[in-house]
C-alpha cells in the first residue's frame, strides 16, 4: 500500500510541473545548514554515531539509541574574518540565528528546520528577490533486530518566493509553496565498538509553487562509519554526495569526505576535532572544525567552530554555532 501511495505522489508531482515557468530559487535554496554543534565540531561526520535529538537531520534511525526524551535548540552565533554581509551573501539562511528545534524520544520526534531565509537586491535580472522555506519533520525509528535500526522522516515544506524585476518586463510577484518529503536511515551495529550508518535525505521531496513549476529537493546520500577506539576516544567518517538539480560550477553533483574525532579528557567534558573537503589537495576547499561539549544527566551544551574559505574573500572565515539539549 505504501508503494502505491508514494507512486501516486511522484506521478502527481510530475504532471503538476507542466505549463509553468521554473521558480527563481538558487541551487542551494534547500540546503539550510548542518544541524547540531556536536556533529559540526566533528567535521560533520555523524551518520553512524548519532545518539541525540539531531537524529532527524543526520539519520532518523539514530532515534532508537536515545535513552531519554530530549529537546534540542540550535543557534548560529555568527561569522568572523570579513564583513558579515560579504560572508553570508550566498548562504541560504544568511546568518539566521535560530536554526533548529527538535523534540525527540526513542520512538519518534517532531522537528523544525529553516532551509532558506534569503534576500538580495540589485542582482540582475532581479531588482529584489526573497526566498523563505521551512521544513517540519515527523520522525520515527524501529529496532528491526538487535543489530539493525530503521528510521524515517515524513516532512511538510512551506515556502514563499518574492521577486521584483524590470527586465525583460517590469513585474513583481509573491508565490507560496507547499510540499512533502521523505528521509530514510539505517544503522547497523556490528559490535559495541563499531557502527555503520546510511541515510538518504529528500528521497524524494517536492514543493509546489502557486505560480511556478514544482521543485524537487536535491537528494543527499550519506554513508558513515563510527568506531570507538578506546573508552575515551571515538572516530567517525562520512561519505556524502549531494545531487543538485541545478548546476553549480558546471556540475550538479558535490562529493565530500568527512572525518571526526571525539575525546573525553575528563568526566562530562568532550573535545572534538574534524576536517572535511571536496578536494584535500586544494587548501581553500578544506574545512577544519573544533568543538567543545558538556553533558550531565541528559543536559548538554555544545559549541563548535568551523574554519573555511569562500570565493571572493582571501582570508579564512570562522563560524560559531551552539546547541542546547534538555530532557523533558
Amino acid at each position: 500500500m505504501k508503494i502505491y501511495v508514494i507512486g501516486f505522489l511522484m506521478f502527481f508531482s510530475s504532471i503538476s510541473c507542466f505549463g509553468k515557468e521554473s521558480s527563481p530559487i538558487l541551487y542551494n535554496s534547500f540546503d539550510g545548514m548542518p544541524i547540531g554543534a556536536k556533529p559540526c565540531g566533528m567535521g560533520e561526520s555523524f551518520v553512524a554515531i548519532v545518539d541525540n535529538a539531531d537524529a532527524p537531520y543526520w539519520n532518523p534511525a539514530g532515534l532508537a539509541f536515545l535513552q531519554r526524551n530530549l529537546c534540542t535548540f540550535m543557534f548560529d552565533f555568527g561569522r568572523s574574518g570579513a564583513r558579515k554581509e560579504d560572508i553570508v551573501r550566498g548562504e541560504p539562511l544568511q546568518g539566521r540565528r535560530f536554526t533548529y528545534l527538535s523534540f525527540c524520544s526513542s520512538l519518534g520526534g517532531l522537528s523544525w528546520q529553516p532551509l532558506s531565509n534569503f534576500k538580495e537586491k540589485d542582482n540582475p535580472p532581479y531588482r529584489e528577490r526573497e526566498i523563505k522555506i521551512n521544513k517540519y519533520m515527523l520522525s520515527f525509528a524501529i529496532p528491526y533486530s538487535p543489530k539493525i535500526c530503521f528510521g524515517m522522516n515524513i516532512s511538510y515544506l512551506y515556502g514563499s518566493l518574492g521577486i521584483a524585476q524590470d527586465y525583460p518586463l517590469p513585474q513583481a510577484n509573491i508565490s507560496t509553496g507547499n510540499g512533502w518529503g521523505l528521509d530514510w536511515g539505517i544503522i547497523y551495529t556490528h559490535s559495541p565498538l563499531l557502527r555503520i550508518g546510511i541515510s538518504l535525505q529528500n528521497g524524494p521531496s517536492y514543493i509546489y509553487w502557486t505560480d511556478y513549476r514544482a521543485d524537487r529537493l536535491p537528494p543527499i546520500l550519506r554513508v558513515g562509519l563510527g568506531a570507538k577506539m578506546a573508552r575515551f576516544l571515538t572516530f567517525a567518517y562520512d561519505f556524502e554526495q549531494r545531487f543538485y538539480l541545478r548546476k553549480i560550477n558546471g556540475t550538479k553533483s558535490v562529493v565530500l569526505d568527512h572525518f571526526g574525532l571525539e575525546c573525553l579528557p575528563v568526566r562530562d567534558v568532550f573535545l572534538r576535532l574534524g576536517i572535511f573537503a571536496e578536494n584535500f589537495s586544494e587548501r581553500r576547499k578544506i574545512n577544519y572544525t573544533f568543538g567543545l561539549g558538556y553533558r550531565r544527566d541528559s543536559y548538554g551544551l555544545d559549541l563548535a567552530l568551523k574554519r573555511f574559505y569562500i570565493n571572493g574573500i582571501e582570508a579564512a572565515i570562522y563560524s560559531y554555532v551552539c546547541s542546547l539539549t534538555v530532557p523533558f
